[in-house]
């Protein structure tokens, strides 16, 4: 904890729900009492609402008070196990119960609560049927938190695999019964449905499918560097994953339009090639524009297998609060921007965009895309459980875990990154 105060870029590197188990943990285990970590717990999901309130004469006046999201609370309860590798349960787990506790005791609640029935069922011999009731009972009121019970009963290691199994079919039931009233970033923690992402692709990682493309149609070798997934490069393993149907692909417009400009450079294109032992005839014969054009269109037919019910999602790129929302969290990492900024100098990528009078964020057509994924991961869209970005460029991933946290969708770089959100 004292490294992150000592540095600033450290700390804005980390998410927010990472640094507050860090803190926590901390508190937990070297103070001899642990209000100060239920403390922090609680101020960490504390939120200033305004609501309509009369006054002495009758007259409704907007009013500020203080809230306590107690579901955000039970998100965090499964925090540790949401990581790739999943981080110690406890203290955190224990200051986390310690403040439900804390807020339900202070609402006086006469009926004991959705979570003390879970803990009790839990405590000694669990039925299925009982926790399954359980979670009914609670998606009535609230779908993700009736659901979250199931997916915690699933990671609790208590059931045996054919109660696993009955399990999962509940929550596979339960969820069919109200996925219209989850939103994509909350279906996200739902890890055990299995539920199928999209990958919106990148133009950076679709820049190497082009170039195999052109590699097959001049008869070269395009040297694949080996990869975790051991399906090739990057862009192979999406498209072999999305012929599995393990995960839909898309390319919205922007990206469309991106690919098919970087194709218009001939030049761009040529200088790829340049120490190939083919002839310039062969070359012009297929690095020209009407070639390129059809290879771009046969990229975009392969690479898009997903269409949007809604014709004019895309069109939410300009909604001025979202736009907000992204201009405040980019605010908020302008350390790591302007480390990231500094790199990309360093090898002549410098266009960038200005905010506040600093020209170190990310480039309109990121920020565009970036935009797309946040109002997409607001959105009940059918069948999808996540909605993730496929890209190298430092601008996501070197604060993806923060865009995760903050818009509910992911950043993946690699098969390594991909294999995280699949079961």
């Amino acid at each position: 904890m004292a490294l992150l105060e000592q540095e600033p870029a450290l700390k804005s590197a980390l998410t927010k729900r990472f640094q507050l188990y860090l803190n926590v943990s901390n508190l937990a285990s070297n103070n001899k009492t642990t209000d100060d970590a239920t403390r922090v717990l609680r101020n960490f999901v504390k939120r200033t609402v305004t609501v309509q309130q009369e006054d002495q004469h009758g007259n409704l006046k907007p009013v500020k008070k203080n809230r306590h999201s107690e579901e955000e609370l039970d998100l965090l309860r499964n925090y540790p196990n949401s990581h790739p590798r999943p981080l110690p349960r406890e203290p955190f787990t224990g200051r986390v119960k310690a403040a439900t506790n804390t807020l339900q005791r202070e609402r006086r609640q006469d009926r004991r609560s959705f979570e003390n029935r879970y803990a009790q069922a839990m405590m000694h011999d669990p039925s299925t049927s009982e926790i399954y009731d359980i979670a009914n009972e609670a998606s009535m009121q609230k779908p993700l938190e009736g659901l979250m019970l199931l997916e915690r009963a699933q990671n609790s290691g208590k059931f045996s695999l054919v109660d696993m199994k009955r399990l999962a079919d509940a929550e596979r039931a339960l969820y069919a019964k109200h996925h219209h009233n989850l939103a994509i970033k909350q279906r996200s923690y739902l890890r055990n449905l299995a539920l199928t992402p999209l990958v919106i692709i990148d133009t950076n990682i679709l820049i190497d499918e082009l170039q195999y493309r052109i590699s097959q149609k001049l008869g070269i070798s395009y040297e694949a560097s080996l990869d975790v997934g051991g399906k090739g490069r990057f862009h192979r393993v999406l498209k072999h994953r999305s012929d599995e149907g393990v995960i839909q692909i898309w390319l919205p417009k922007i990206v469309q339009d991106e690919l098919y400009g970087i194709a218009s450079d001939g030049i761009r294109i040529r200088e790829r090639f340049l120490d190939t032992l083919v002839s310039p005839v062969e070359l012009e014969s297929v690095l020209n524009k009407k070639s390129l054009k059809e290879i771009v269109s046969g990229i975009i037919s392969d690479f898009s297998n997903w269409k949007p019910l809604d014709l004019h999602l895309e069109d939410e790129i300009g909604n001025e609060e979202v736009k907000e929302n992204l201009k405040q969290f980019m605010l908020e990492h302008s350390d790591v921007y302007d480390e990231i900024t500094a790199m990309k100098r360093l090898h002549n990528e410098k266009i960038r965009n200005i905010i506040d009078g600093r020209d170190i964020y990310p480039e309109k057509a990121d920020q565009k895309i970036m935009c797309l994924a946040s109002v997409m991961a607001e959105r009940s869209l059918k069948d999808l459980g996540s909605i993730l970005i496929a890209t190298r460029d430092s601008d996501f991933t070197l604060v993806a875990r923060s865009i995760e946290e903050r818009f509910g969708f992911g950043v993946i770089a690699n098969s390594r990154d991909l294999n995280s959100w699949l079961r």
